[in-house]
């Protein structure tokens, strides 16, 4: 398992790859979205932490009592968990 801080170090400039693949099986949501668009539209200095944050606005699991029970997460990354450290 991944830490889950990891997401915080990696930015969008160190992912080389044209598509970036968001996915929560916990409330079926899911894309792929271009990198040059996320580029565009956050810069490439972003990190995935907060890429993850933007693209799960409105889950209502991404704050509680108990923190970020959200299970978003970015399967292009390979194994990266969701920042409670469950598998999403």
């Amino acid at each position: 398992m991944a830490r889950p801080d990891l997401l915080s170090d990696l930015r969008l400039k160190d992912y080389r790859e044209p598509v970036v693949e968001f996915i929560c099986r916990r409330c079926d949501r899911h894309g792929a979205i271009e990198r040059k668009l996320l580029v565009k539209a956050f810069g490439a200095g972003v990190s995935f932490a907060i890429l993850r944050r933007r693209m799960a606005m409105g889950c209502e699991r991404m704050q509680t009592p108990e923190g970020d029970k959200c299970g978003a997460h970015f399967p292009c990354l390979g194994d990266i968990d969701a920042p409670d450290g469950s598998q999403s």
